[in-house]
């Protein structure tokens, strides 16, 4: 279900839309309230909601897209090991380069591409034997995709957490094993 979610967004939209409009009207008819009222709540939400879902999961892919074009990738990216208060528990979105030896990671804004600090250099990238994991919901809480898979990495800098879609992680896989061997 989920596959062909991807594949026609617009329905998926309206079948979100849908459910909704159905959701809504019935609440609003059981609290009590006239018809027309409920009817219009059942409308107007369900626009909402249809058409949020409906930008939501066709704008990220299409950035995603043009990236990658350019061998850049978008990845989130967190240090566990630093000091409490730093990134130790939070996801940075940003635009990932994956080279030889290296990541240049630039954290990003949004899906917007605006850059949001200074670019960092993850050098010395090798295998932790951690093996990848599938983000759950504490990490769907910092806006991380929860299709997105997880690699644990060693850097000359700690260990580093990179959260990527599938294709992606394989990219970076590759960049980390070139490092190592």
């Amino acid at each position: 279900m989920r596959k062909w979610g991807e594949m026609h967004p617009a329905l998926r939209a309206v079948l979100v839309g849908a459910l909704a409009c159905a959701v809504i009207l019935t609440v609003g008819l059981i609290a009590g309230g006239s018809p027309d009222d409920a009817i219009a709540n059942a409308v107007f939400y369900a626009l909402m909601i249809g058409g949020g879902v409906f930008f939501l999961t066709k704008r990220f892919p299409t950035t995603a897209e043009k990236l990658d074009e350019h061998g850049d990738l978008v990845v989130f990216l967190r240090f566990p090991d630093s000091s409490p208060g730093s990134l130790s528990s939070i996801w940075q979105m940003g635009i990932a380069s994956p080279g030889a030896r290296r990541i240049d990671f630039q954290p990003i804004v949004d899906d917007t591409l605006i850059p949001s600090g200074r670019s960092k250099a993850l050098t010395g990238l090798r295998t932790s034997g951690v093996p990848v994991r599938k983000a759950n919901r504490h990490d769907n809480q910092q806006d991380v995709p929860l299709e997105f898979r997880i690699l644990t990495v060693d850097s000359d800098s700690g260990v580093i957490e990179i959260a990527a879609g599938p294709a992606t992680l394989q990219k970076l896989e590759h960049a980390v094993e070139s490092a190592s061997s």
